[in-house]
């Protein structure tokens, strides 16, 4: 098979089995022999394929008879890549395009193949020509086709941060981003307050060829500049660091966990947060993580003993459970809560089409179990975060103004929202509060 038979057969599972993309692209180069070039044109044709679906079909329907939804999954993913690749990839030539879709459309649709090669010659013919939605008559339109997002979700960010912020948030969506990883202190020499020694840690790094810059914003953050390969990183598999967005290592870093606390984690598989509450703590004191997944605590417990750390105690539990043997135990109660994950779309770009308006609703009804039920274990004096990896304020400032009007035991200290495209790292929300 070649880059566009595997291509579109992780399209056509993507569609079936409603999985999620990225793990679907994982599992394709684990399982087999892919060298890196052809690695890059399948990430490229995949992720942009289904980042821009909407606009895709938007431009397919302008030149087929044939309604999208009367397509075959394989018809429509053929002509999706074709399109993707006649717009965005300049590097092919349009013809080869057409003959290489056409040679997919032999394998996988063969019925199709005069119909698939007809709308993309056409397509290729017109591009410079295709009619979008007016950007002053019908603003929303426009947003959701040319930046592929639903409507719903762009009427909700437009009434929510303005016009040019929420195209801004759209932009930023597409853009490549490089990881981050976060230097384990308890590894890693540092001056004895917690502040990783930066030229020692970077020169260990050189030293596997992987390039790290400092993010000068957050303490032992590191930007990855160029490849991170983690399977042949023996650093990584000492423990010397973990992969994490800046957004998410400043939760850890808000909550401020003290060496010999009592801290709960209710939501923390993957553990990532988890392990750097444990780290911040010196690897003293007591961490409770909770999840409602066996597999997942067996992340924590893996993701634990790869950094250094045993004061984690990980147990599957359903944190929206009251446990009234927890009540004002813990110094400090960690809830990042389930959420929509529109902070995380430039990385999980098949969010916005798993979503629905009924998801957000039911979440914010759980978030709000859990977040009430979590601030019951917080000692007197105590505190609690509340964080998410959304940008909406439904879930966000909203969720926590309710709570605060119903707990009158508890005081906002801050709150932060961050942005892709203003702060570098994931969309994220972490309000601090303290138990009075």
């Amino acid at each position: 098979m070649n880059s566009r038979d595997i291509s579109l057969s992780i399209l056509n599972k993507y569609d079936y089995d409603k999985a999620y993309v990225n793990k679907l692209l994982a599992d394709t180069f684990k399982n087999k022999n892919i060298d890196n070039k052809d690695k890059g044109l399948i990430n490229e044709l995949v992720l942009g394929s289904i980042e821009n679906r909407y606009l895709l079909d938007f431009i397919i329907s302008q030149f087929s008879k044939i309604k999208i939804k009367k397509m075959s999954v394989s018809v429509r993913n053929i002509l999706e890549m074709g399109t993707y690749q006649l717009l965005f990839l300049d590097k092919i030539p349009d013809s080869a395009v057409c003959n290489e879709s056409v040679k997919l459309a032999k394998k996988y649709a063969n019925r199709s193949s005069g119909f698939i090669n007809a709308v993309l010659r056409n397509i290729s013919r017109n591009k410079y020509n295709i009619k979008y939605p007016d950007k002053t008559e019908d603003k929303i339109g426009y947003l959701s086709i040319y930046y592929s997002f639903p409507k719903w979700i762009v009427e909700k960010l437009v009434d929510q941060f303005g016009f040019e912020f929420c195209e801004d948030i759209l932009k930023s969506s597409f853009k490549t981003y490089s990881p981050a990883i976060r230097a384990n202190i308890l590894k890693v020499p540092n001056d004895g307050n917690g502040k990783v020694k930066t030229d020692e840690f970077i020169d260990t790094l050189k030293s596997e060829n992987i390039n790290i810059i400092p993010n000068e914003d957050i303490q032992n953050c590191f930007w990855v500049d160029g490849k991170l390969d983690i399977n042949n990183s023996e650093s990584y598999k000492n423990g010397l660091y973990t992969i994490q967005n800046p957004s998410s290592q400043l939760t850890a870093i808000t909550l401020d966990p003290k060496p010999n606390e009592i801290i709960i984690d209710v939501c923390a598989a993957p553990g990532g947060k988890t392990t750097h509450i444990a780290e911040l703590m010196k690897n003293k004191g007591r961490v409770l993580a909770f999840d409602i997944y066996q597999h997942k605590i067996d992340l924590i417990n893996k993701s634990a003993n790869r950094l250094g750390i045993d004061i984690i105690e990980a147990v599957k539990h359903d944190s929206s459970i009251f446990k009234p043997e927890l009540v004002e135990y813990a110094d400090r109660v960690l809830v990042d809560a389930p959420c929509s994950g529109f902070g995380v779309i430039h990385t999980k770009p098949d969010i916005k089409w798993h979503r629905n308006e009924n998801d957000i609703k039911e979440l914010i009804k759980i978030q709000e179990k859990i977040l009430s039920v979590s601030s019951k274990y917080v000692k007197k004096g105590g505190t609690l975060i509340y964080s998410t990896c959304t940008i909406l304020k439904d879930e966000n400032e909203i969720q926590i103004s309710k709570f605060l009007s119903e707990n009158r035991d508890y005081k906002l200290i801050s709150e932060k929202r961050l942005f892709t495209h203003i702060d570098g790292g994931s969309g994220f929300y972490i309000a601090k509060l303290k138990r009075i």
